[in-house]
């Protein structure tokens, strides 16, 4: 990734920034005037003729994507400079472009259907405008001036078309894929952008889908089908959870928490049909949100009516009985209005015995803009979640027959899920801006374990947020400040019943859980040149646990009620150095911590008293690329002080609790590669398309007195995936993908392990890139039996014990999509 101030795309503040525009850049009613966008080639076209077609032409790979996003790659596989009104072709889609063309082909071709033509001003200036009319073909006038001829070189004076429209408002509160882009190259610390058409690409049943490719994270099943919840695990996050819910990595969706106050997070909420793109930040480097957590944070965006397609069809369907319709659509309605709304069912017999599962996922925004400066946008969410259990099972049974459960799913697992948001965003002068946010989250879970009982926990959640971005000057030098918080509020009411023949008997005891959590952040971004910025900031935040036990009795005379609180702050400092065009060096010194999890009341009494788990991390990495190649990598070492983790009580060795452990060491390397390979075989442009991730992950104890420098289980070392695609001009696309990861530790006396595995895969499709697409996604081809996560435990002594959760066997799913 590039720095945008030495990248071909440029934008002037005073002009085409669309968060600093004056305040009658947008009145009511209709305004035609002439976009501004300017592109400028500086193009040498030797003497011969056949010479100047070699040199003007060249590959171009373009997905199709926002006009906008589309352009800036032009402007950067082009080497033209590039600078446009990011409103302006913010709505439009570009069909993308992969073929060996000249400039003005290719600009031609990515322009055709969008509505938008180009006008060349001068030699090699060219200005891109919306067309009056946008199904007529621009009108090319005479050249501006007569060709020109210098020493030993020529000079091209190119054509002129004057095109003038009319600019439709975009949406405020949700930015688009490039101003994400452009925000996370600010960030002095590993992160990705994962577009929502590359998870389509495929099958998507699972957040593992969706984050696949970004390095450094590392999401295990825990179910061979879309239920049930995965690990989701950042640099080491939260090993010792039982899965799901997930701790250690902060989920929003829009900048809103999907995370609890109380610091869990179900997976299986987020909608993978309504996500426009993903914003990863691994470890402490989402400050802008206020996430201190040691694995980061991932940020869900969501679709408008003004990025969506006004209808999208589709069916998939595949092995073990899976179905899923789905349906969704957008559009802007007028007068300030616009509206996206998601639909989709799944039904599925899951790759194990009494595993079947039904899921309904609705969602929908409604945005109004009140004028150029602000904009109000609801979200609504209603989910539905019913699946039999799975119990995890021996390495021995894992081999034998991985379609085996134990468990009988009776009485079923589930829980129907409510949400609502209600954003707004505020333009200011100077290009700054002001959001708030507020939340409601609900969710009724009912989970059956044959040997502990049924669960009824019902939780609510409540959060409300706000965040400011000021855009100045300090000591004469450009300087951004970002400043914000978080408040959170959340309910439980934990009852838990007997079961008698296989469904719920009488209540055995009923809790009240109350958690308050308080968060605020600052962060300065100041540009001491033009290529290096120094990054500052903190956050601070409070967490405090109530419990009230009201039905049952408490072993050891124990209190009804109790409390407790945690306040940390969480300093960081870092720089971003774009030390050449096509390359960024980045590096951090980040503190980060976590309030302990405390599942009841009888946590609050344990001996020693729970701490929060801190963490010093120092990061440094490089990202950037070009037409051809782009590459993310990172380095990372953190010591953490009282990781919560399964580790031997201090006064009998022999027995584990899950308490704050002495020190411990995470180190890693994060690297993500694409590149894109001309081959001219079928047609002049077909290409293959490589991308891959790879994860070392080195956790390990720091001279514990029992455990030593044992490795951490739950987490593999080695973790990687690797797609070739080939992709032909019509649409048509093919290729194998691989997934490789190492032995993962089960215990943590380091005793028992699951197996490596390596995983073949293969996705073959066809999109015309307008209205049709379809596909194969074959999964496992090799049936391989492997554990696709694990369940961790104090010292398994080397025997086979049930921690394994099986990896689906073979699987092949199809479907088609229909885009209007």
């Amino acid at each position: 990734m590039k720095n945008k101030k030495n990248r071909n795309t440029c934008k002037d503040a005073d002009i085409f920034d669309p968060v600093s525009k004056p305040p009658n850049y947008f009145p009511p009613g209709k305004r035609s005037f002439t976009a501004l966008a300017v592109v400028i080639a500086a193009i040498v076209v030797p003497a011969e003729a056949s010479e100047k077609e070699k040199s003007h032409a060249r590959h171009y790979a373009i997905a199709a994507q926002p006009l906008g996003d589309a352009l800036t790659e032009f402007a950067d596989q082009s080497d033209l400079k590039l600078v446009f009104d990011a409103d302006l072709v913010r709505g439009p889609k570009s069909r993308g472009l992969s073929s060996t063309l000249t400039p003005e082909q290719g600009l031609d071709k990515l322009l055709d259907g969008t509505g938008f033509g180009y006008r060349f001003i001068g030699p090699g200036t060219v200005t891109i405008e919306r067309l009056a009319q946008p199904a007529a073909k621009p009108k090319i006038a005479p050249a501006a001036a007569p060709q020109t001829r210098g020493s030993g070189d020529d000079s091209v004076q190119l054509s002129t078309i004057s095109v003038t429209g009319e600019a439709e408002p975009q949406s405020l509160t949700t930015p688009s894929i490039e101003e994400s882009r452009e925000k996370l190259e600010r960030v002095p610390g590993g992160t990705t952008l994962i577009e929502g058409e590359r998870i389509r690409e495929g099958a998507a049943l699972t957040v593992n889908d969706a984050l696949a490719y970004a390095p450094g994270v590392y999401v295990g099943d825990r179910t061979t089908g879309v239920a049930g919840g995965s690990r989701l695990s950042i640099r080491g996050s939260d090993v010792n959870s039982l899965i799901s819910p997930i701790r250690g990595v902060k989920i929003l969706r829009d900048g809103l928490p999907f995370t609890n106050a109380n610091g869990a997070s179900d997976i299986e909420t987020i909608d993978l049909d309504a996500i426009q793109y993903i914003e990863v930040y691994r470890g402490a480097n989402a400050l802008e949100y206020g996430a201190s957590n040691l694995g980061g944070a991932v940020n869900f965006v969501t679709p408008t009516g003004y990025t969506s397609d006004p209808l999208r069809v589709g069916m998939t369907l595949g092995t073990n009985g899976y179905v899923k319709p789905q349906i969704s659509g957008g559009s802007v309605l007028g007068n300030g209005w616009d509206a996206f709304g998601s639909f989709s069912y799944i039904e599925f017999n899951g790759n194990r015995r009494h595993n079947e599962q039904e899921l309904f996922y609705g969602y929908g925004n409604l945005g109004y803009r009140w004028n150029d400066r602000h904009e109000t946008r609801l979200h609504v969410d209603v989910q539905d979640f019913d699946y039999e259990g799975v119990s995890a099972i021996t390495k021995k049974q894992l081999k034998k027959n991985p379609h085996q459960n134990p468990s009988t799913g009776v009485p079923p697992t589930g829980f129907p899920a409510y949400r609502v948001d209600l954003r707004h965003t505020m333009l200011l002068d100077d290009g700054d801006r002001f959001d708030v946010g507020a939340y409601y989250f609900n969710k009724d879970y009912s989970f059956s374990f044959s040997n502990f009982g049924f669960f009824r926990d019902a939780w609510q959640d409540a959060g409300f947020s706000w965040r400011h971005q000021i855009n100045g000057h300090l000591f004469g030098l450009k300087n951004r400040v970002i400043w914000g918080g978080l408040a959170q509020w959340q309910w439980i009411n934990d009852r838990d019943f007997n079961v008698v023949n296989g469904k719920r008997g009488s209540l055995r005891s009923n809790e009240r859980d109350e958690w308050n959590s308080v968060e605020a952040y600052v962060e300065d971004q100041l540009g001491l040149t033009d290529t290096f910025t120094l990054v500052l900031g903190g956050q601070v935040n409070y967490r405090k646990a109530a419990y009230e036990h009201r039905f049952g009795t408490l072993a050891g005379g124990l209190p009804n009620q109790a409390d407790q609180d945690f306040f940390n702050f969480n300093p960081k400092l870092g720089f971003t150095w774009q030390a050449m065009p096509e390359m960024q060096l980045y590096g951090n010194l980040s503190r980060s911590a976590e309030p302990p999890p405390l599942s009841n009341l009888a946590d609050i009494f344990l001996t020693p008293r729970r701490v929060s788990q801190t963490g010093s991390t120092v990061e440094i990495g490089t990202r950037g690329g070009n037409e051809r190649f782009k590459w993310d990598l990172a380095f990372y070492h953190a010591w953490l002080n009282n990781e919560i983790l399964v580790v031997p009580n201090p006064q009998n060795p022999t027995v584990f609790t899950t308490t704050n452990a002495g020190n411990t060491q995470h180190t890693g390397i994060e690297l993500g590669l694409e590149s894109i390979v001309p081959l001219g075989l079928i047609a002049s442009d077909d290409h293959i398309r490589l991308r891959g991730s790879y994860t070392w992950s080195n956790f390990h104890f720091d001279d514990d007195p029992v455990l030593k420098d044992n490795r951490l289980p739950g987490i593999p070392e080695h973790n990687a995936r690797f797609e070739a695609l080939y992709q032909h001009p019509g649409g048509f696309y093919i290729g194998p993908n691989v997934t490789a990861v190492s032995s993962n530790w089960v215990d943590f006396t380091n005793t028992l392990a699951a197996d490596a595995y390596a995983l073949l895969g293969a996705r073959v499709g066809w999109d015309d890139g307008k209205h049709w697409k379809v596909f194969v996604d074959g999964r496992n081809l090799t049936n391989e039996r492997y554990a696709a996560s694990v369940f961790v435990t104090g010292d398994a002594r080397g025997q086979d014990v049930a921690q394994f959760n099986p990896g689906a066997t073979r699987m092949v799913f199809g479907g088609f999509e229909y885009r209007y």
